[in-house]
């Protein structure tokens, strides 16, 4: 989707930076909203989003490289996708006019709808209305009926307002845009086994996949393959299978770790001796349906302290209730029940030990249409035990630099120190589209440490 992840982008950025054709009329010290104008900015703003690589899960597949240094030699679509619609709206918080912030996060928040592999019913006209008011509020503040501005109103912005109705008519534009388009036709011409008759052979080959398609829409579990574990892993039912590495011997829990495993069992009326710390083997990844691997602090900041680069795969999004938490994998353990007579049940509890994340800002959710979702971390005062099929995917968190009102704020260091901001993986991601994440890691190894 070039309108998406290349024309609009390359738009939205140019006004940012100030780098859009002006006329000699149009003076660019007019142009409030270029927060990222000048070398010195830019240079600073490309080292943040570098830096914030090191957040984003393994599942992400290519993470935003420094555009300040490569951003006009070989950027990928995908990179501009999680830069501009996963990072931007957070590293722009501290350094964007709130005017501006608040309009930039319309496009954001319905682009997010608009990249979904599935768009759910409920969510097109809020997106539509959106994107419509993005569109509108644009040619107010940027182009301002000026003629020496004309030029801002590329064609791209207009398709926005046809992006929605058009999803509607056709289904998510994924299926029908240049993607899809540039690999079939790449995949097609690597096919032809025919240098004498070459269109031939393609018609032939395009024959033959067209009848696949129709094999696989008839019967679509014929061609599922089963999924081979490595050594050791173990299928806990519903797509979810724990894997190495493993503690060699188990290991007391922290006081911390036991008052919170003590709170698990009261919530759930199983009977635990007061104070009661059980041993446990730590185990270190976890296998979601969504085909994401959830790993864990006990394993990743091993390799921080060593000064390895590590993209972090610790942090989760929990299933609690009516919404959804955000935590830190600290381990994952399994327990069994144990009876009176000293026998345990056949059935296991297979469980994550996290960090629980504060909520989201709400009044920041509602400054950003739902687009940045704020929230602080208390390490091991927020320390919980959950089932580990609450977990529903893997997310990054990303610092949240304060803006100046805020660090300014006589109590700024308890209200917006390790404040981090979510960034889901987007619902499109063509290199994710008909693969899973590697469950072999040679990084990792079973030890006691």
């Amino acid at each position: 989707m070039h309108l998406l992840t290349l024309n609009m982008t390359e738009l939205v950025l140019g006004l940012l930076r100030g780098k859009l054709g002006r006329s000699d009329t149009d003076s660019v010290d007019d142009w409030d909203w270029a927060c990222l104008s000048g070398d010195a900015v830019w240079q600073a703003h490309g080292k943040l989003v570098a830096e914030a690589s090191l957040y984003l899960p393994g599942s992400f597949d290519r993470p935003p490289r420094n555009p300040a240094e490569k951003i006009s030699s070989g950027y990928k679509a995908w990179e501009y996708m999680y830069y501009f619609y996963g990072l931007l709206p957070g590293l722009l918080w501290a350094i964007q006019k709130p005017k501006h912030h608040y309009h930039f996060c319309k496009l954001i928040a319905g682009a997010r709808v608009a990249l979904l592999l599935e768009t759910p019913v409920n969510l097109r006209p809020l997106a539509h209305k959106l994107l419509v008011e993005y569109v509108e509020e644009f040619e107010e503040n940027f182009y301002a009926r000026r003629v020496d501005r004309l030029h801002f109103c590329r064609q791209a912005l207009h398709a926005l307002v046809h992006l929605m109705p058009e999803n509607v008519r056709v289904g998510p534009a994924w299926l029908h845009s240049q993607w899809p388009l540039e690999n079939a036709i790449g995949n097609l011409t690597r096919e032809i086994g025919s240098h004498v008759k070459p269109y031939e052979n393609l018609s032939l080959r395009g024959l033959r996949r067209a009848q696949i398609s129709a094999l696989v829409a008839m019967f679509p579990d014929a061609l599922e393959e089963p999924i081979r574990l490595p050594a050791g892993a173990v299928e806990l039912g519903d797509r979810y299978v724990l894997l190495h590495p493993t503690a060699r011997t188990p290991h007391l829990v922290s006081d911390v770790d036991g008052v919170a495993l003590h709170s698990f069992f009261t919530q759930r009326a199983i009977q635990a001796p007061e104070g009661w710390r059980p041993r446990v083997a730590k185990w270190g990844r976890l296998r979601l349906p969504n085909g994401q691997v959830a790993r864990t602090a006990w394993k990743e900041m091993k390799g921080e302290r060593r000064g390895r680069p590590v993209h972090r795969s610790r942090m989760v999004k929990v299933r609690h209730l009516a919404d959804d938490r955000f935590a830190e994998v600290q381990y994952f353990f399994r327990l069994k029940r144990m009876h009176e007579d000293g026998g345990t049940d056949d059935v296991d509890f297979t469980l994550a030990m996290v960090s629980v994340f504060i909520s989201p800002d709400p009044a920041i959710l509602r400054e950003t249409h739902g687009v940045l979702m704020a929230c602080r971390y208390r390490g091991e005062q927020s320390r919980e035990v959950v089932d580990v099929k609450q977990i529903k995917s893997v997310v990054a968190m990303v610092p949240l630099t304060p803006r100046r009102e805020e660090a300014e704020d006589p109590h700024a260091a308890e209200l917006y120190s390790n404040r981090f901001f979510v960034m889901d993986r987007l619902g499109f991601d063509m290199t994710w589209i008909g693969r899973e994440e590697s469950l072999a890691d040679d990084e990792d190894s079973d030890d006691d440490t």
